[in-house]
């Protein structure tokens, strides 16, 4: 009965609602970064491919995030790059993004993720996103990254989408996803004791598809203790092709995780945690012609509705736009379309209702 009332709350609620120039330097970054929790403040997350962009699409994508009104950049800092080899590690790949990111006055939230072939467990190998065999190793990685980038990046984001079997090979599991999350932060805050770390963004999941549904995938992790290990909880609230206001069809209540924002809330306040927030960082949906896809229209209209839930709820926020910019020109692709701008950088309607919200709600500027 009570989740009942709470998606009618819901529901209610929300219908309401240049080129890098040479000698350009590495700049520390901004120190208001860790006041992001529970903001209203909108991030920009451009996907696995931002860290292979040319220096003159790095800086024009970067460019129209910060003049958009974005706080932050979501990157990748993906160990299977960073130390494809054991013991030899290159941070060339992460190290020109947060560059980057940085110079231009915007805060980094590193996603440290994605195992490398040797540190992967045996029945994964050779999956790309299979999970670690060794959460100790993972947690070894964390706390590299946490001291190599201790003055440029203070928030951090630990794996993505640990609840379905796409990004946590060969199924999600609740229990070794505990020990990655506690040895991470653990390693990130020994290195920098100031960082905020949160759990890796909860998508939409459900176990005929492979996945753990949201909230049973929290749930999870308080019976297992590992929610102290996260100071905040990560939705991504993706509801294509429907609309984030939209009830789910009968039956596949794990295919809108908006809906699951109010429920993991009313968990997190059952066992004590009132005062830990939810953060969004993948907020958005697919243009174009693929399966799932929707119209540029409704893309705007799922970003304007899920950054106005932000407004009033001082326990929900950042969001982070997913994605920044098409990663590709075939509308056809469902993956290539998420962006708010085409990959030409012409603008969709959602760039106008991110400009309109900052606008609104500039950065740091409270509620």
């Amino acid at each position: 009965m009570r989740v009942c009332v709470v998606l009618t709350a819901f529901l209610v609620a929300f219908a309401a609602l240049s080129p890098l120039r040479p000698g350009l330097a590495a700049a520390q970054a901004p120190t208001n970064c860790t006041t992001a929790s529970g903001s209203t403040q909108v991030g920009g997350s451009p996907g696995a491919l931002f860290g292979g962009l040319s220096d003159a699409d790095l800086a024009r994508e970067l460019e129209l995030a910060r003049d958009a009104g974005m706080f932050a950049v979501r990157i990748d800092v993906d160990w299977s790059v960073v130390e494809p080899v054991r013991g030899d590690r290159d941070w060339g790949v992460p190290d020109r993004m947060v560059d980057a990111i940085t110079a231009r006055g915007m805060c980094v939230l590193g996603i440290v993720t994605y195992a490398p072939e040797w540190a992967r467990v045996a029945t994964a190998v050779e999956e790309e996103y299979g999970r670690p065999a060794d959460p100790r190793r993972f947690a070894e990685f964390a706390g590299a990254a946490a001291e190599r980038y201790r003055d440029r990046i203070s928030l951090w984001e630990v794996w993505n989408e640990p609840n379905l079997s796409t990004y946590f090979k060969p199924a999600p599991d609740p229990v070794v996803y505990a020990l990655m999350l506690r040895g991470a932060h653990r390693a990130i805050t020994r290195a920098n004791p100031d960082a905020v770390v949160v759990s890796g963004g909860m998508a939409p999941g459900s176990a005929a598809g492979g996945g753990i549904p949201a909230v049973a995938f929290v749930l999870a992790l308080y019976e297992l203790g590992a929610v102290r290990y996260a100071d905040a909880l990560n939705v991504h609230p993706f509801t294509f092709p429907g609309l984030p206001s939209d009830a789910p069809a009968a039956g596949d209540a794990g295919g809108n995780s908006a809906m699951v924002l109010w429920p993991i809330r009313d968990v997190m306040v059952a066992r004590g945690d009132a005062a830990k927030p939810v953060w969004m960082t993948a907020v958005g949906a697919p243009t174009g012609s693929a399966e799932g896809a929707v119209s540029e229209d409704a893309q705007a209209t799922t970003v304007r509705i899920l950054l106005n839930a932000t407004v009033g709820n001082s326990w929900l926020g950042p969001s982070f736009v997913y994605a920044i910019r098409d990663n590709g020109t075939d509308e056809s692709v469902l993956d290539d379309n998420f962006g708010i701008v085409r990959r030409d950088y012409t603008p969709k309607p959602a760039l106008a209702e991110v400009r309109d919200f900052t606008r609104r709600y500039p950065p740091n500027a409270g509620r």
